[in-house]
């Protein structure tokens, strides 16, 4: 029995891109290699203690967010609970200590405050960055054919195309040369995995915007409580699950998709296929004819792949607010200068590496057994710290680090380590393993410039029906950014269906 879509991985593009489908009617299989739904966001559970495997906070779920109104319009809000976030992060380093509450104005105020000789130089940035948003909404949103939109973009969207162009770190030295001030304002740089002097300053203000300029909320029980509501209501339009089930093959017909094949050895026949399993997987692997394949590997091979990354779950004996979290998040940094802090995650050196740190039970105490607290530790990391270990060293490795991170944050939270009940570490190889992403990419390609924007991997393939979502494609990574492209993929298909 054929289906008019089979979508390969539960991932967060993967199950907005089916979702999508599912609400126009059309008949979809959804094949996941894990248990559960949620790829790298997903949820997992210790002795009581609920963690979010990957999920700090995602922007676009506050009240008038993108990915809020769209579970609005789909009926799924209605089944979850919303828990709005009061402020974003508490931010520290050497001099400056303060929190982010959402709002863009306050933002400024604290900027221009702690540096008044910037002040004009600060409100200049603020008034160029609102233009690009204003241009950027328009663009999106303005009810005209794309290509009408690329001819006229040099008259009515030069600042898109302008700030397309450049790194982040080249369009802040158009306003300040205060590597202070300069460290402040990129200070989002771990959410995309790469320092402003390399990574794309159209994609780093579409972050800079989720989390200055609104606030969001997080989602009662978990994440993993949004996909599984996802996943029941898909199950009552019709949508088909395979979990524990990983594809293998994507068998093409005269330049076109014909099927999958499973790693049971089943053949399903589909018009068309979704994939959010890995770019280099999926375009490199799993299509089964040569020339296919031989045409993407040369063209993915100068592409790069962003950073892994480090994770300590703890499972408190008491809340982390009371060993002094009084914020859901903090961002510690030991430099002002990112490109530095950028070495010390590729090289290891994990006595100066940024930290993020998560309490999630502070913002959902339901999360952990009652009267008790949990963290998550966090630093981004390369998958080369930790290839070539044997098993015996790799499990030494991931103790030590493990306990020069939780050390520094016990610097912070004086009686840390004596609270801990549970510990759970994740390397590199735990997020390769899980996720089967090359080398641990928890961003899919790097958002540099040359992969950013209209640069990025685009959604749709040589394959006729074959088609990409995710992180690893347009618009970039990050939950909301995977919720876009699987929403776009999903409107690839229904186009696809249409006229096939």
């Amino acid at each position: 029995m054929g289906y008019d879509c089979v979508v390969i991985g539960a991932g967060v593009g993967g199950l907005f891109s089916a979702l999508n489908l599912a609400q126009n009617g059309k008949k979809v299989l959804v094949i996941e290699k894990q248990l559960v739904p949620g790829g790298c966001a997903t949820v997992f559970k210790r002795k009581g203690f609920v963690f979010e495997s990957s999920l700090h906070c995602v922007d676009s779920l506050g009240k008038n967010g993108e990915m809020r109104k769209y579970l609005e319009e789909t009926g799924i809000s209605q089944k979850i609970d919303f828990i709005d976030l009061k402020n974003f992060a508490r931010v520290i380093y050497p001099e400056h200590d303060f929190v982010l509450d959402f709002s863009a104005p306050n933002f400024k105020e604290y900027l221009i405050k702690s540096f008044p000789l910037e002040k004009e130089n600060i409100q200049k940035f603020f008034l160029r960055i609102e233009k690009f948003y204003n241009q950027f909404d328009n663009f999106c949103y303005w009810p005209i054919p794309e290509f009408l939109k690329m001819l006229i973009s040099p008259i009515f969207f030069s600042e898109i195309i302008k700030i397309s162009s450049l790194t982040m770190m080249d369009l802040l030295k158009q306003y300040t040369r205060d590597e202070k001030l300069i460290a402040i304002l990129s200070d989002l740089w771990r959410f995309i995995g790469l320092p402003v002097s390399m990574s794309s300053a159209f994609y780093f203000l579409l972050v800079f915007r989720g989390y200055c300029f609104a606030p969001t909320s997080y989602i009662r029980g978990g994440f993993g409580r949004l996909f599984d509501v996802m996943v029941h209501e898909m199950k009552d339009k019709g949508v088909e699950f395979q979990f524990n089930t990983s594809v293998v093959k994507v068998i093409t017909q005269k330049g076109r998709i014909k099927s999958v094949v499973t790693d049971k050895g089943e053949e399903i026949e589909a018009r068309s296929v979704i994939s959010n399993a890995s770019a280099w997987d999926t375009l490199t692997k799993f299509l089964d004819d040569d020339s296919f394949k031989q045409k993407y590997v040369q063209e993915l091979k100068d592409m790069e792949n962003s950073i892994s990354a480090f994770q300590v779950y703890l499972g408190l004996s008491v809340p982390a607010k009371n060993l002094g979290m009084n914020q859901d998040i903090f961002s510690i940094n030991t430099t002002y200068d990112h490109d530095n802090n950028f070495q010390y995650c590729l090289t290891g050196d994990y006595e100066k590496c940024p930290l993020e740190l998560v309490d999630h039970a502070q913002i959902d105490p339901g999360l952990v057994p009652e009267g008790k607290g949990s963290l998550l530790v966090m630093t981004l990391d390369s998958y080369t710290n930790w290839e070539d270990l044997t098993e015996a060293e790799y499990l030494a490795k991931k103790e030590e680090v493990a306990r020069i991170l939780i050390n520094r944050v016990e610097k912070y939270f004086p009686g840390l380590n004596k609270s801990i009940e549970v510990k759970e570490v994740a390397t590199p190889l735990t997020v390769k393993r899980f996720t089967q992403a090359p080398k641990g990419a928890i961003y899919g390609f790097s958002p540099l410039v040359k992969q950013s924007g209209e640069n990025r991997l685009s959604q749709k393939t040589r394959v006729k029906g074959l088609y990409l979502a995710g992180a690893w494609t347009w618009p970039g990574p990050g939950v909301h950014g995977c919720f876009i492209s699987g929403l776009q993929a999903g409107d690839l298909v229904l186009d696809f269906l249409k006229v096939k």
